[in-house]
């Protein structure tokens, strides 16, 4: 199996998610057009629901795969490494198989909604898939390969959108000739054409994300059957060489400790997405009662008002910033076998140089992203979602908010990996917790006043929060001397030139029309950020060794 360094591990895995978000928007741009703000309320808390269990059943798998797989390559136990791979496949197929089973039954305990526990049935059987598909990713990413990850999540991705669509599009259509035909719609007599369309949403978003658990399912076969095909790299030599092989049940309690460690933090992240479904709509009722004048303008009834702004939230505004700490969670994600690499070796100062490249690169990557959003938050919610002008405006200045959160969240990210590398996964989930408690009691203070603009802030002030101790616990576990001037001056800079640029393009073009302004600003921001970096020392050879490690 062909390693690659992280330079090329990060392109390939940064060019991947990439490719797939821009994919997920094609899916994601059409989906909430056909759901609107009411139905994007329905389908973000389907995933509110399923995220937490998701999480702790999956999302440490390839970490920990990927960490332990490293660390034994490192050592030349290859017989060991064979045998703790296929230890892996069992185990994780049968936590997946518990956590399907789980996810079905909180459907119907924690949604007091059919149509949510219906979207969150429909979304159980990918547990499964992805617990398979991550076991293989991780072992790939600690062999050095992001190809197979890559290969994985960009067929993925690709069904997704095919059958996510499609299914919404065919369950939309049938909808419309049964009313047409019956004046009913999923046995439910509808009064009006608007009446029958808000009867189909529920199915609508179930029926979306049915299609992503096929996904799911088909992108698991086709990565098994390539690894089946390809191999792993390990050859009967290299086995001969080291036949000794630590015992399974030995493997199963390192496996599940160190993945339950990482899952957890991981479950702790989706609280975020939880206390804002339990908080968001409560305190937009009261706030709406306090004071109705201000939602007049937003285009939906007082009773629909809530669902309405919390689903023109989340499924705007939250998809939006979400993008951004998505690509450093690559970053990170292709630095852990090199990372693991040298501490298994000793390496502290090969350690020091990669933390720091690290981060210099995830700022990077992050701040004119991050910049740029809060620069053209309206322009860029009227070109992806113009059909939904009043999702849009009550979108915006929540997004101009996210867009500074995005500075502090995206560059964290990377650092849970390092917490988890220097073997302190739980730390992770502790500084996650206090950033959860923090934005959980700034909702329900801020929310109620300054209605989604009160979220935007209190999410702001919780990747803060997370952003610091996760520097301070890297610094106090390795010993390294973070100087944050020198890593971050001058991406902030550059990205500042970039957010400007962008705004003022945006602003002189806008006579030609608001997608075609929103166009060339993102694109005139992106070319005055590369001239910034390359006139500030960062060249497209990207962060020399030496200039990193002495700077910092």
């Amino acid at each position: 199996m062909k390693k690659q360094g992280f330079f090329k591990g990060s392109a390939i895995l940064v060019g991947t998610v990439t490719l797939t978000k821009l994919l997920g928007l094609v899916y994601k741009v059409p989906l909430a057009n056909i759901l609107g703000g009411t139905g994007m309320g329905c389908f973000s808390a389907a995933f509110s629901v399923f995220t937490p269990i998701f999480a702790l059943a999956v999302s440490g798998i390839p970490t920990a795969m990927a960490r332990l797989t490293s660390e034994k390559a490192a050592l030349r136990r290859y017989t060991d490494l064979r045998r703790q791979r296929r230890v892996a496949e069992v185990i994780f197929t049968l936590t997946g198989l518990a956590a399907c089973a789980v996810t079905v039954t909180a459907a119907y305990f924690l949604s007091t909604q059919k149509s949510v526990a219906l979207a969150v049935c429909c979304l159980a059987p990918s547990v499964l898939f992805c617990s398979l598909m991550n076991t293989q990713r991780g072992y790939c990413e600690g062999m050095g390969n992001m190809l197979p990850t890559a290969v994985s999540e960009i067929a993925e991705t690709v069904f997704r959108l095919i059958l996510g669509l499609g299914l919404a599009l065919y369950v939309r259509n049938a909808a419309a000739e049964s009313y047409a035909v019956t004046g009913r719609v999923f046995g439910r007599v509808c009064e009006n054409a608007g009446a029958a369309e808000q009867a189909a949403v529920p199915y609508i978003a179930a029926a979306a994300v049915l299609g992503s658990s096929a996904a799911s399912g088909l992108a698991c076969a086709g990565l098994a059957l390539f690894m089946r095909l390809k191999g792993d790299g390990i050859t009967a030599k290299m086995l001969r060489e080291d036949p000794v092989a630590d015992s399974r049940k030995r493997h199963i309690k390192t496996l599940l400790s160190l993945s339950f460690q990482i899952s957890a933090a991981a479950a702790v992240t989706t609280l975020t997405g939880m206390i804002d479904m339990l908080t968001i709509r409560g305190c937009l009722r009261y706030a709406i009662e306090k004071a109705p004048q201000r939602f007049v303008s937003v285009g939906a009834s007082a009773e629909e008002l809530p669902d309405f702004l919390y689903g023109s939230y989340e499924g705007l505004a939250v998809m939006i910033y979400g993008l951004v700490p998505t690509l450093t969670a690559m970053l990170g994600k292709s630095a852990l076998p090199e990372l693991s690499e040298k501490l298994a070796k000793g390496s502290n100062c090969g350690f020091s140089h990669d933390l720091r490249r690290l981060l210099f690169v995830s700022a990077a990557a992050s701040f004119p992203c991050g910049l740029g959003i809060t620069a053209l938050s309206g322009d860029i919610l009227a070109l992806l979602f113009g059909a939904r002008p009043h999702e849009c405006a009550a979108a915006a200045q929540p997004l101009a908010i996210l867009g500074i959160s995005a500075l502090f969240y995206s560059t964290a990210l990377p650092c849970f990996t390092v917490l988890q590398v220097l073997g302190k996964p739980s730390r992770v989930t502790k500084i996650l917790l206090c950033g959860a408690a923090a934005k959980l009691v700034l909702n329900i203070i801020l929310v109620p006043f300054f209605g989604l603009n009160g979220a935007a802030v209190s999410e702001l002030v919780s990747c803060i929060i997370v952003f610091l101790s996760s520097l301070a616990g890297i610094s106090k576990l390795s010993g390294c001397r973070i100087s944050l001037p020198r890593l971050f001056a001058r991406p902030l800079y550059a990205g500042g030139v970039c957010a400007v640029t962008a705004r003022l393009c945006c602003d002189v073009t806008a006579s030609l029309g608001g997608r075609i302004s929103a166009v060339i600003g993102i694109c005139a921001g992106g070319a005055a950020y590369m001239l910034s970096m390359y006139l500030l020392g960062c060249s497209p050879k990207f962060f020399p060794a030496k200039k990193i490690s002495a700077g910092a």
